[in-house]
């Protein structure tokens, strides 16, 4: 699994949760030794030195602490990555919409209203947003969809989205059909 720790993928749940466990386990005892302490009770099992049980606690304390830093730098380095790939893919998803609305061969005004629309703004919103009447937006609007060969705003947004869902390809590559 791309990611993991080298070697370590399939047990990286079970040790991680076990981390968790010894670290539980650990604030348990420490607690608990503090309480004995501030009452004055030897909580130290009959043929263990207590000092013995406190240099237990805190080398599985470190080595916990160790494990769980790896998967936290992980879990940062994976984030980095999909914050990446977002933003790729957002920034591809505007190329393809800008190149569908090239093909479509709508005007300036009609890509602004056919933006508007997909990012799903009201026809007042987006009238007031360009200062204009709703009357106005409404017949670019319709251009849009008739240029666009689409019924209305969600048959618009369906085009973009269904084929990103799907995983599909937008654009048709030279010598392709559609």
């Amino acid at each position: 699994m791309a990611g993991n720790w080298r070697g370590f993928g399939r047990w990286q749940t079970p040790v991680l949760g076990l981390s968790l466990l010894v670290v539980a386990l650990c604030e348990l005892f420490l607690v608990s030794d503090v309480m004995a302490d501030f009452f004055y009770i030897d909580i130290a099992p009959p043929g263990l030195d207590h000092d013995v049980i406190e240099f237990i606690a805190v080398i599985a304390l470190g080595a916990s602490l160790v494990v769980l830093s790896f998967e936290f730098v992980r879990l940062l380095r994976e984030r980095r990555r999909f914050e990446a790939t977002l933003k790729a893919a957002s920034g591809e998803l505007f190329e393809v919409i800008t190149a569908k609305f090239d093909d479509w061969g709508l005007t300036a005004s009609e890509r602004d209203i056919a933006l508007l629309l997909i990012k799903g703004l009201a026809l007042q919103e987006i009238a007031d947003l360009r200062a204009t009447r709703p009357g106005t937006v409404k017949s670019q609007s319709n251009a849009v969809y008739r240029k666009a060969g689409v019924a209305g705003r969600n048959e618009l947004v369906a085009y973009f989205v269904e084929d990103l869902l799907a995983g599909e390809q937008l654009i048709v590559e030279p010598g392709q059909q559609a």
